[in-house]
């Protein structure tokens, strides 16, 4: 016996010293993040520090849609589900380092040799508790506290990824807008053409061709207004998807670039991309790996459960015979594993191989997340570039348009010539307003990909 009781003792003596590493957070470095070409036109600067959505989305109508977004998406009401699920599964890892305690209660009737049978009745209390010697069950906790921080920071990412969405919504129907009003002044430019030509054909200075030319010109903007209106109407449906309302028409401005300081594409807080929703939601999945890798290796030390029996219990023969006995109980039992069938080594190397592959995806994140950052500067500089040289284009083309007219009226001009011009006129004012748009998402993609939005 003294024997087993000095086994046990060498045993919880070296399996005691096996230790669990806490996990260590990720140096994540921001050097260099930045494309050089990009460097010139944007200063970078340590600092987390973003604006808030509210103060980021100057409009008041958007705001009121954002939020309610918030409140009523599908999407991020299953993701806070999954938090709270989360949340759930962490509350019963920490049940498993408190002692359970249940009552039983048992009645018992046996007889041998047909005689006369004997009745025992029993009622108790029994506890039992499984000691976290070597930590494992407190490794199975902080995988799950790290599994919370995961789905929380995936609800986070929901969101801004929500509040984008909602922004570029909003701002392609304001940009629609503006592309119909501007088809439908042309429209009723091509209409006033087509009468002063139809006058110079009648006094023999226009032919029937250019009159038909500008007829088709003016048929092709009636049906890009037709492509606009179908555009704006699947906007609003999408739209009001995000928002979690049945489909209807929606509230807003005109469409201006002024909406926003762009304070970001000139000083860059770079080092905001360590707090963005999915690299911390990478670095909390790396955590939980972290820990399961300790679990499973922890499968490999005894266990040390501690159990006791407190209650009543009568031997009465044919009833029940008060006083009875009080039954007191005390077991310590220790189990160290030695085959599993290979089952414990196996999840240990699973365990291993999934925090190597988190790792991996923790990298990648980051390289990700700079891109989208590199991305979304250099999509705002050539919209922006774009823009003022559509503009030039604009006043040269609305120039050949007016001395076109004027050479027409005088019977000098080609009618050709200003069919031409105005074809080339609208298609520039269509395309400054497509890179307008372009200017203001990629604002809004640059403010997501540094994090904002949550």
């Amino acid at each position: 016996m003294k024997k087993i009781i000095y086994g046990m003792g060498l045993v919880i003596a070296m399996a005691s010293c096996a230790t669990f590493k806490n996990y260590e957070a990720q140096q994540i470095k921001t050097d260099n993040i930045v494309r050089k070409e990009l460097t010139d036109s944007v200063t970078v600067s340590d600092t987390t520090a973003l604006l808030h959505w509210q103060d980021f989305y100057k409009d008041h109508r958007l705001q009121t849609f954002i939020r309610e977004g918030l409140e009523r998406n599908s999407e991020l009401e299953t993701a806070r589900l999954r938090t709270e699920e989360a949340i759930a599964s962490l509350r019963g890892a920490r049940g498993l380092l408190r002692p359970s305690a249940s009552i039983t209660a048992e009645s018992n009737v046996s007889s041998f040799e047909r005689a006369k049978p004997d009745k025992t009745y029993s009622i108790g209390t029994s506890i039992s508790w499984e000691t976290d010697i070597f930590g494992k069950q407190r490794n199975a906790v902080k995988g799950a506290m790290a599994s919370v921080a995961e789905r929380e920071a995936y609800r986070q990412l929901v969101q801004t990824r929500l509040i984008a969405t909602i922004a570029q919504s909003y701002y392609t129907l304001e940009m629609l807008d503006a592309k119909r009003k501007v088809l439908q002044e042309t429209i009723e430019s091509w209409q006033q053409q087509i009468l002063v030509m139809q006058a110079l054909m009648e006094a023999g200075e226009a032919e029937r061709g250019s009159i038909a030319q500008a007829e088709a010109s003016r048929y092709e903007a009636q049906t890009l207004l037709e492509q606009i209106d179908r555009q704006r109407f699947e906007t609003e449906s999408a739209l009001s998807i995000l928002l979690g309302r049945t489909s209807d028409a929606i509230d807003r401005g005109s469409f201006s670039t002024q909406d926003f300081s762009y304070h970001l594409v000139h000083h860059l807080p770079i080092t905001a991309l360590a707090t963005r929703p999915d690299m911390r939601q990478a670095e909390a999945a790396l955590r939980s790996a972290f820990y399961q890798v300790n679990v499973a290796r922890g499968a490999f030390y005894p266990s040390l459960r501690l159990s006791g029996t407190l209650g009543w219990i009568n031997n009465g023969g044919t009833g029940i015979v008060n006083p009875g006995g009080i039954l007191l109980q005390a077991v310590a039992s220790l189990a160290q594993p030695l085959f599993a069938n290979g089952q414990n080594r196996a999840n240990l190397a699973i365990a291993q191989s999934q925090h190597k592959q988190a790792l991996v995806h923790f990298s990648q994140t980051l390289l990700e997340a700079g891109n989208e950052v590199n991305n979304a500067l250099k999509a705002y500089h050539a919209a922006n570039n774009q823009t003022r040289l559509q503009q030039l284009q604009i006043e040269k083309l609305q120039e050949a348009v007016n001395a076109s007219h004027a050479q027409m009226l005088y019977g000098d001009g080609n009618t050709l010539q200003i069919i031409v011009a105005r074809q080339s006129l609208l298609t520039a004012r269509l395309q400054q307003l497509s890179s307008e748009y372009e200017q203001i998402e990629s604002y809004i993609i640059l403010f997501r990909a540094l994090g904002g939005g949550y």
